[in-house]
């Protein structure tokens, strides 16, 4: 498989990951000195305690809300169990027809696939995960939610359908004769996740069944090489490898 990543965007939002979580880490140590040395520096005295508890309640918010923001890049770009080694790791061994998009396209993780184009949504939520009647829903309580490192779960139906009109726009724009399989698959990442998911409208895997499923039940018959190459030319993805030929 080739894998295709844009390195710059990576270190990019890795780097405003690790400046939002020191940022929020020193805003809270700063709301604790506040607290701790603020009336001996005649910061506050007794006479301006709301002022005092308005300040400290802002500087707790505001240190809490950025640190959310730092999770959440940190999630991406700077853990370990983060989407783009996650789908490395799964997706290993698959021939060299396949190829990876890394944020090199409106949506951060595509899959070319002989067969047609794959959108990729990964989730990394841990605990009780259930899709039902069209919902989802995620066992997290406020204090896990400012606490925690897990983000909100979101809607992952909603996030997959509007990745694909992203990559659905490109298509009309630069290969707008063509038909091509465009799906998606939702993915949870993290081994803690307990699933409940009723029959989904996009299919919903562990990481782990990822590969299984996409030369399994997931398998596409390939398309002519002439329209892979055209999709992957509109993709800006790696050429076929050597030795496929045109049909």
């Amino acid at each position: 498989m080739r894998i295709v990543v844009d390195e710059k965007k990576v270190k990019r939002q890795a780097l405003i990951g690790r400046i939002t979580l020191f940022g929020s880490l020193a805003i809270l140590v700063g709301g604790l000195l506040l607290t701790l040395f603020g009336q001996q520096l005649g910061i506050f005295n007794l006479n301006n305690l709301g002022l005092f508890y308005l300040i400290y309640t802002i500087i707790l918010v505001v240190g809490f809300g950025v640190s959310r923001i730092g999770m959440y890049y940190g999630n991406r770009y700077l853990s370990a169990g983060r989407p783009e080694l996650i789908l490395r790791d799964n997706l290993k061994g698959l021939d060299r027809k396949y190829a990876l998009m890394i944020f090199k396209l409106p949506v951060d993780y595509v899959l070319i696939e002989p067969g047609g184009v794959t959108v990729l949504i990964v989730k990394g939520q841990q605990g009780k995960i259930a899709f039902k009647e069209g919902k989802w829903k995620s066992r997290q309580g406020v204090l896990s939610y400012w606490l925690g490192r897990d983000e909100p779960l979101g809607n992952p139906t909603e996030e997959a359908n509007l990745a694909m009109g992203k990559l659905t726009a490109i298509f009309k724009e630069k290969i707008p004769n063509l038909r091509i399989t465009l799906r998606a698959v939702i993915i949870f990442s993290n081994p803690k996740a307990v699933l409940e998911i009723e029959p989904s409208p996009i299919p919903v895997l562990r990481s782990d069944e990822l590969k299984d499923y996409l030369r399994g039940q997931g398998k596409l018959d390939d398309l002519p090489k002439s329209i892979q190459r055209q999709v992957r030319a509109a993709l800006d993805a790696p050429e076929l490898p050597s030795g496929e030929h045109p049909q």
